[in-house]
């Protein structure tokens, strides 16, 4: 979740229930070349007190020296590295890494990324990957990272699809079931959790060793609590979006647009320009006004003014708040996380 898995969002998705948390995908080449970027958005995102454990760096790239290099500026920080081989997005493809690198003709590069890593490191090296386009084939390719010393493997259940359709449908939980069934490390599924019964229904559909969850979070970052509500109401969003903000004065992101970021998200964004609607509070206010206000803060006290503005409206206009979209949310499919 580039842009957005930050040390205050982190912290708030524990509170509400997570028990593990990647940060953001890290480029490994601008990681290792750029002390700027490197403080930035992974040493000032560091909690000192052991809230923010266990936590799992995560590194985009497809070359072995370089990402080992990486790696071995976080390791004493994290309990795991993570190699990202499921983002699906266009830079992927032209930076060769992410999903791209799931193409036969890349297995053995990828394979060696993983034994240098597993040899040159202290802690274990994590994998996520998509659907490869057979069953057979992705199973083979997951065997192999097994072979090479990864420890734990995280399969988003779609495939990688094409740029202009990357979304496929639902994802398909049996595939993880038979990837956990062919190999000896953990697996972790990810896919078609949008509330709280999810997670359990998820976990038994696959028998995978645990749920994870991306763009749902960014959505409702209690969805993980046991007494998470199944359609949270405006007040509960706008309280959670006051605890983040709480959150981020004492953890400042690396730059407000993480903060505008989730309360987007956690408004409800949907649409794009004139379409654009922010699902929880378009009863309450102009969509085009909240999207203003948004992209003009220029600081986290304006950003909290906001949200109180809207909490008070949403106390005054309780049946008014969410509009036409209080009562059910439409059925939206997983994100990838880097987004």
């Amino acid at each position: 979740m580039v842009g957005c898995s930050d040390l205050a969002f982190r912290l708030l998705c524990r509170r509400h229930g997570a028990d593990l948390c990647y940060t953001e995908m890290f480029f490994a080449d601008r990681f290792v070349s750029d002390a700027a970027y490197r403080d930035s958005v992974f040493h000032s995102q560091l909690a000192n007190d052991g809230s923010d454990r266990p936590l799992v760096v995560q590194f985009g790239g497809n070359d072995a020296p370089t990402l080992v290099a990486a790696a071995l500026l976080v390791q004493e920080w994290c309990d795991a590295v993570d190699i990202n081989l499921g983002c699906p997005q266009k830079r992927a493809r032209e930076g060769v890494y992410g999903a791209y690198l799931s193409d036969r003709e890349h297995w053995a590069r990828v394979f060696g990324i993983v034994r240098a890593l597993r040899k040159a490191l202290s802690v274990p090296v994590f994998c996520k990957i998509r659907l490869l386009p057979t069953l057979t084939q992705t199973i083979r390719f997951a065997r192999g990272l097994q072979a090479a010393g990864c420890s734990l493997l995280a399969v988003h259940a779609r495939q990688r699809g094409s740029e202009t359709r990357r979304r496929a449908g639902a994802a398909d939980l049996s595939a993880v079931r038979a990837i956990k069934h062919a190999l000896a490390i953990p697996v972790v599924t990810n896919g078609n959790v949008r509330c709280a019964a999810d997670v359990a229904a998820a976990l038994r559909r696959t028998c995978a060793d645990g749920a994870m969850v991306a763009e749902p979070l960014l959505r409702y970052p209690a969805l993980l609590s046991a007494a998470a509500e199944e359609r949270p109401s405006t007040a509960r969003r706008l309280a959670l979006a006051q605890e983040y903000l709480a959150l981020a004065a004492c953890h400042p992101p690396p730059e407000l647009s993480y903060v505008q970021a989730h309360l987007s998200w956690m408004l409800g964004r949907d649409g794009a320009g004139a379409r654009l609607r922010y699902k929880h509070v378009c009863g309450l206010v102009d969509s085009q006004l909240v999207r203003a206000q948004l992209r003009g803060a220029t600081s986290l006290g304006e950003l909290g003014e906001m949200v109180a503005a809207l909490q008070r409206l949403a106390e005054a206009q309780p049946e008014a708040a969410g509009g036409a979209w209080g009562e059910e949310e439409e059925e939206e499919e997983e994100e990838e996380e880097e987004e």
